[in-house]
């Protein structure tokens, strides 16, 4: 600094304003750094205007009678006193620009003293500031990146829940971004999904149907054999008889998998007590349970009005009663009991069926409700059958909007619920008990 105002001294003096003015232009090559001169009356030599706190600066140097030199570590300014060969004061001042913000550490950015570092009103609103417009970006682009992530999450959620027509919003595919491939590419396998499942299915009906006809003709050469066959013969005669009623159970559950996949059930809805329908149900099972010593009690805790096709969910009610007095113990008694929940402030009846046998490995409960799906049980003689009656189980009541769980029961058993949502013109969960119907327990 000392040889600085020493230099622009020594060349106002010997070649004047003009040359100055061009050595100081030249001299500043920092963006925004600036050069005063002052004489001896505080006046800028080259006529340029500078801010107050230099003038009063400029005024404090002009009366002292000897060198000296002045910083101003928060205003960037240093300011020195210099005398030419003549003996003319002269004070030069350097106003240096504040750096970035990026150039700044936090604290000098951040304290309105930076010596003493310290924080004050000013220093927090600063913070504030940064603080809110951080925030309002972050939440901005998480919004801009979560956003379509969710719906292709509800997306993905749906087509998990059998809503294999369903494709991603066009919002997502209308983005100009990773995402919107990522939409592309998720309907692209959805529409795959869906022409190899309904594919799948169309086949299953086809060749159940196409079987329906040589298991007729079959069954008649069956009792004509019977007529004209030895009796050496009846014992193999037999073993075709049982193979064949096999055969035509699984192609009935076949079929019914196939009309409760399209459907076909649903378009003859009405709308019908479950209760009712479950105490039939548990009549004819207790009737068959009888054979084993059993019994099949059912408890009605309320009445349940729902609307749907009736025959599909008596057949999915009945899958799950008979599978409970198959695999209960003997001299046990198979539990139903039928009550309501409220989901989200609607009520959903609740049916609960709990065998006494002796359940199923923990890990083969989730996949009960897959189709051909057997649990292999030393307890348990699952050579007749097919793994399917659980499967329709789930469908036809996921296809009314309920759900089919299945768990084992503490203490021993095996406990499957049943959940569908109630008809709310007139359905009667909020009141009548079971002990005050005459016909709300059958045992």
């Amino acid at each position: 600094m000392d040889l600085w105002a020493r230099q622009e001294t020594h060349i106002l003096r010997t070649q004047g304003p003009k040359a100055l003015e061009t050595y100081v232009g030249s001299f500043q090559s920092d963006p925004g750094v600036r050069n005063y001169i002052f004489d001896g009356k505080g006046n800028e030599v080259l006529g340029r205007r500078a801010s107050n706190k230099i003038q009063r600066m400029v005024a404090s140097m002009g009366s002292s009678e000897r060198w000296s030199q002045t910083i101003d570590l928060h205003e960037r300014i240093i300011s020195e006193k210099a005398v030419d060969a003549l003996g003319n004061p002269y004070v030069v001042v350097v106003d240096f620009p504040g750096p970035s913000i990026l150039n700044r550490s936090l604290s000098e950015f951040l304290a309105e003293d930076p010596q003493s570092g310290g924080l004050n009103s000013s220093s927090i609103g600063r913070l504030a500031a940064v603080l809110i417009v951080a925030g309002v970006f972050c939440f901005m682009l998480a919004r801009h990146i979560a956003r379509p992530i969710e719906r292709l999450r509800a997306a993905a959620g749906q087509i998990a829940d059998q809503q294999l027509e369903t494709r991603v919003d066009s919002r997502v595919l209308n983005r100009r971004d990773e995402l919107a491939d990522l939409g592309r590419d998720f309907d692209k396998m959805a529409e795959r999904i869906e022409t190899l499942v309904t594919a799948q299915r169309r086949l299953l009906a086809d060749v159940s149907h196409a079987l329906r006809s040589p298991l007729a003709r079959l069954n008649v050469a069956l009792g004509l054999a019977r007529r004209q066959g030895d009796p050496a013969s009846a014992v193999h005669l037999d073993r075709i008889e049982g193979e064949t009623e096999r055969l035509n159970t699984l192609i009935g559950q076949l079929l019914t998998m196939a009309r409760v996949e399209g459907g076909l059930d649903l378009e003859r809805q009405s709308v019908f007590d479950l209760g009712q329908v479950v105490a039939e149900v548990a009549a004819d099972a207790d009737y068959e349970a009888r054979n084993r010593h059993c019994a099949v009690r059912f408890d009605q805790r309320c009445e349940c009005t729902v609307e749907g096709a009736r025959e599909m969910l008596r057949g999915a009610v009945e899958n799950v009663v008979r599978n409970a007095v198959r695999h209960t113990a003997d001299h046990t008694t198979v539990e139903i009991t039928m009550d309501y929940r409220l989901d989200a402030g609607r009520p959903r009846a609740v049916i609960e069926v709990r065998d006494y046998g002796p359940g199923v490995p923990g890990d083969a409960v989730a996949s009960l409700f897959t189709p051909f799906h057997r649990v292999v049980n030393g307890d348990t003689d699952t050579s007749n059958r097919t793994g399917l009656g659980l499967a329709i189980t789930r469908r036809a009541f996921e296809v009314h909007g309920g759900t089919a769980t299945a768990a084992n029961a503490p203490g021993g058993g095996f406990v499957v619920t049943l959940e569908m949502p109630l008809r709310l013109e007139d359905s009667g969960a909020s009141s009548h008990a079971a002990d005050d119907s005459p016909a709300a327990s059958v045992a």
